[in-house]
C-alpha cells in the first residue's frame, strides 16, 4: 500500500515538472530576428536646396531617393541629429518654418535638435517642434523645474524586436548659440544622461540601442563628445551623431564598441545604416551617399513645389540688389576661423562707422558664407551672417582687450569660431608663444594701448553674452545696442560699391 502510494506521489511531481517544462518552453524568449535601415542627416544647416557648386544634395533628390528606398524596403527610418532649422536664407526669413515643412514632406522619424537649432530662443524651438511631424528627442535638456524640454527616448517594435533610441545634445549649446536662446536650460551631462538612457531601455526589453546625439567627435569637445558617450557604455549599438561636421569615413571605429555615424555638413553625403538582428547576433553595415552618388537621381514634385513657394515668397526680399563688387569676398569657413579676410574686414569696418566705437571684435565663427563677384543682394548678405545677431557696444580697459585677443587666438593655427575679426586696432600675434602669452604689440587707433585706459568696443550680442567661451564679456558695462549685423553691412554696401580690391590695411599681423 505504501508502495503503491509512493509511485502516485512521484507520478504526480513528474507530471507537475512536464508541465513546469512545458511552460517555460512556451515562455522562452525567441531569437531575435530584425532588418532595418537608417537614413541619416546631420547638419544640414538651411540646405535644403540642390546646389551644384556647393555639392549639396538638396531635399528633392533625397526625397526621391527614400522613395525607392522604401519601396524595397519594408522598415526604413529617417533621422536627423540636429543643425537642421537655421544656416540659410531660405529657412531663416520664416524662423524655421519652411524646414519644418520641407522636414514633414521627407518624412523624418526622429530629430535631436543642435546648438544651432536654438538660434531662434527655445521657445520657438518648442513652437517649432510642435509643427513637426517627427519626434524630438533630447534627454539631457531640462527646465528649471526640472522638467525635460523633449522627450527622452522611445521604444520601436519591428517583428517582435524591440529598438530603443533616445537623443544627447551637446552642452556647448550654452555658448554656441547666444546664452540668452537658452536661459534657463539645463544641458546634463551626456556621458552620464546614456548610461540612464541604457539603463532604462534594456530594462524595458531593448534588444538594440540607438543614440542620436548632437556631439561630435572633435577634441574640443572631449569629455561630453561622441567618443566619451561610445567609450563608457558598451550597451549601446549605433550613435548617429552631428556638431563637428565630421565626415564618417574619418571617425575612429572601435572593435566591441559602438558605431559612430556622421555625414559631413551641408547635405554634401546623406548615410545609409543596415541594422540587422540575426539569431541575436547583430551586424551594422553603413553607406555613406555622396553628391555624386545623386546625380543621376531625380526629384520628388511635392518638395520642388514646396522649394518654388518659399523661394517666391522670400524674392523680393532677398533679391533686392544693394551693392557690386568685381572681386570675390571670402567667408569660408577655413579662413575666417584662422585669418583676416577681404569680407570680414568689409564687415568689421561697417560696423565701426555705424557705431563709432574704437574697436570692432567679432568671432570668425559668425561668418557663414562668401560673396563672388557680381551683385550682391540682400540674400548673399543674410547667407554671410544669417544669426541675425544685433550689436552691442561696451566699455574694456586695455588689460580687457589683451585677455580677449589671447583668448581669440588661443586655439591657433588650429581653425577655432572663437578667432577674432577685428577692426581699429593693429596688434601681432606671436604663432610660436605658448597660448595666452602670444600678443606681442597692440596699437589702437594708431597709438599703444593703454592698460587702464577704457576702450569703446563693438561686438555682436551673441559674444556679448559670453559666447564661445568668451564669459568675461558678460561683466562689461554695456554702452548701447545697435542694428543687426546683416542690417548694417546691407546699409554700408551701397556706399562702398563697386568693391574694386581690397582695401583695408590688416590689423592682425601673425609672426
Amino acid at each position: 500500500m505504501l508502495k503503491k502510494r509512493g509511485l502516485y506521489f512521484l507520478s504526480l511531481i513528474l507530471s507537475f515538472g512536464v508541465i513546469l517544462t512545458g511552460c517555460t518552453q512556451k515562455e522562452s524568449k525567441k531569437p531575435v530576428n530584425l532588418k532595418f535601415t537608417i537614413a541619416h542627416t546631420n547638419d544640414i544647416h538651411g540646405r535644403i536646396n540642390y546646389n551644384e557648386e556647393n555639392k549639396s544634395i538638396g531635399f528633392s533628390k533625397i526625397s526621391a531617393y527614400l522613395s525607392k528606398l522604401r519601396s524595397e524596403k519594408s522598415n526604413v527610418w529617417l533621422v536627423d541629429s540636429g543643425d537642421m532649422l537655421h544656416g540659410q536664407p531660405v529657412v531663416t526669413v520664416s524662423k524655421g518654418k519652411t524646414a519644418v515643412e520641407a522636414m514633414n514632406i521627407l518624412g523624418y522619424n526622429y530629430f535631436t535638435p543642435g546648438n544651432h537649432d536654438f538660434n531662434y530662443g527655445y521657445q520657438r524651438l518648442v513652437e517649432l517642434s510642435k509643427d513637426m511631424k517627427c519626434k524630438v528627442l533630447a534627454a539631457n535638456i531640462t527646465l528649471p523645474d526640472g522638467s525635460l524640454l523633449f522627450k527622452a527616448n522611445d521604444m520601436i517594435e519591428i517583428d517582435g524586436a524591440k529598438i530603443g533610441i533616445f537623443g544627447l545634445a551637446t552642452p556647448e549649446t550654452k555658448v554656441k548659440t547666444n546664452p540668452k536662446n537658452v536661459e534657463g536650460l539645463t544641458f546634463k551631462d551626456p556621458v552620464e544622461t546614456a548610461k540612464e538612457q541604457v539603463s532604462l531601455l534594456k530594462k524595458n526589453g531593448a534588444d538594440g540601442v540607438i543614440a542620436i546625439a548632437h556631439l561630435g567627435t572633435d577634441d574640443e569637445s572631449k569629455g561630453h563628445n561622441s567618443y566619451d558617450v561610445r567609450d563608457n557604455n558598451k550597451e549601446i549599438d549605433l550613435i548617429l551623431d552631428g556638431h563637428s561636421h565630421s565626415d564618417m569615413s574619418k571617425i575612429q571605429q572601435m572593435e566591441g564598441k559602438a558605431k559612430i555615424m556622421s555625414g559631413g555638413a551641408y547635405l554634401e553625403n546623406l548615410v545609409v545604416v543596415d541594422f540587422n538582428i540575426e539569431n541575436g547576433v547583430k551586424s551594422i553595415d553603413l553607406k555613406n551617399l555622396s553628391f555624386d552618388d545623386f546625380s543621376s537621381e531625380g526629384s520628388d514634385s511635392n518638395v520642388d513645389s514646396l522649394l518654388e513657394k518659399i523661394n517666391e515668397e522670400n524674392a523680393p526680399i532677398l533679391g533686392k540688389v544693394i551693392g557690386h563688387t568685381d572681386i570675390d569676398l571670402n567667408g569660408k569657413k577655413s579662413a575666417v576661423r584662422t585669418s583676416e579676410t577681404n569680407l570680414t574686414k568689409l564687415v568689421t569696418t561697417a560696423i565701426k562707422n555705424e557705431t563709432g566705437a574704437d574697436i570692432v571684435f567679432i568671432n570668425g565663427g559668425s561668418f557663414r558664407d562668401s560673396i563672388h563677384a557680381g551683385d550682391i543682394t540682400m540674400g548673399h548678405v543674410i547667407s554671410v551672417s544669417p544669426f541675425g545677431n544685433y550689436i552691442i557696444t561696451k566699455s574694456l580697459k586695455g588689460k580687457d582687450i589683451i585677455d580677449i585677443l589671447e583668448l581669440g587666438f588661443s586655439e591657433y593655427p588650429a581653425a577655432s569660431a572663437r578667432f577674432p575679426q577685428v577692426a581699429g586696432l593693429q596688434c601681432t600675434l606671436d604663432s610660436s608663444a605658448p597660448a595666452g602669452s602670444r600678443v606681442k604689440s597692440l596699437m589702437v587707433g594708431g597709438v599703444p594701448v593703454e592698460k587702464g585706459k577704457e576702450y569703446i568696443v563693438a561686438t555682436n550680442d551673441f559674444l556679448a553674452a559670453g559666447g564661445d567661451g568668451y564669459e568675461a564679456f558678460k561683466s562689461w558695462e554695456e554702452i548701447g545696442q545697435f542694428s543687426a549685423v546683416d542690417e548694417i553691412f546691407s546699409s554700408y554696401l551701397p556706399r562702398i560699391s563697386p568693391i574694386r580690391e581690397d582695401g583695408f590695411p590688416a590689423c592682425i599681423t601673425v609672426i
